[in-house]
């Protein structure tokens, strides 16, 4: 089990974050897409932000995860659970600056997050980010934000305008085919 866990999984070499694919969107008919996240000591997710067209579920499998849920912080523990509903303003990070924390997150319904996670850490990789991990390629950086749905809520409105006109241009260019292509396909 542990050789078919490592095959599924991916790590960010900047921030030392792993994901695993334990059930992906191809499995579930798109029903829902199934990770795993280690996240390091002082670890962070994304900033605070939103999805239009899934809910996530969060679960706890060791340590101890920092979830802020609209203005609500909340400290889950292994074997808690907490829903974010779609259009809920979240983050969440590793709540301890001395140990780990592994969690798992349901997709509810399957997106293009897997497709999305391979694209951005495979460019992390190739040495396509900057010192924050954020594509250098500005049309890459919408697209994947695109692809997993994921709506920065602090962020002036004229960005977001044009992190969506990226993201639909690049789309229209075929570029979305050609990352798959060369970081998410199987």
């Amino acid at each position: 089990m542990q050789e078919v866990k490592e095959a599924r999984s991916i790590k960010n070499k900047l921030t030392g974050e792993k994901i695993t694919f334990l059930e992906t969107s191809r499995e579930t008919d798109g029903d829902y897409e199934y990770i795993e996240v280690d996240l390091p000591p002082a670890g962070e997710g994304p900033p605070l932000h939103f999805h239009n067209n899934f809910e996530e579920q969060f679960e706890v499998r060791d340590g101890q995860l920092k979830v802020t849920k609209g203005k609500e912080e909340h400290i889950l523990t292994q074997g808690d659970k907490m829903t974010v509903a779609k259009e809920t303003h979240h983050t969440f990070s590793n709540a301890s600056d001395k140990n780990p924390v592994t969690f798992r997150v349901k997709i509810t319904p399957a997106h293009q997050f897997e497709e999305s996670m391979r694209i951005l850490y495979g460019l992390v990789e190739d040495g396509e980010v900057d010192d924050k991990g954020v594509p250098k390629n500005k049309t890459y950086a919408a697209i994947a934000l695109d692809m997993q749905d994921s709506r920065v809520v602090k962020m002036p409105f004229f960005l977001k305008y044009f992190i969506n006109h990226l993201a639909k241009k690049g789309k229209q260019k075929g570029i979305d085919q050609e990352l798959i292509e060369k970081y998410a396909k199987d």
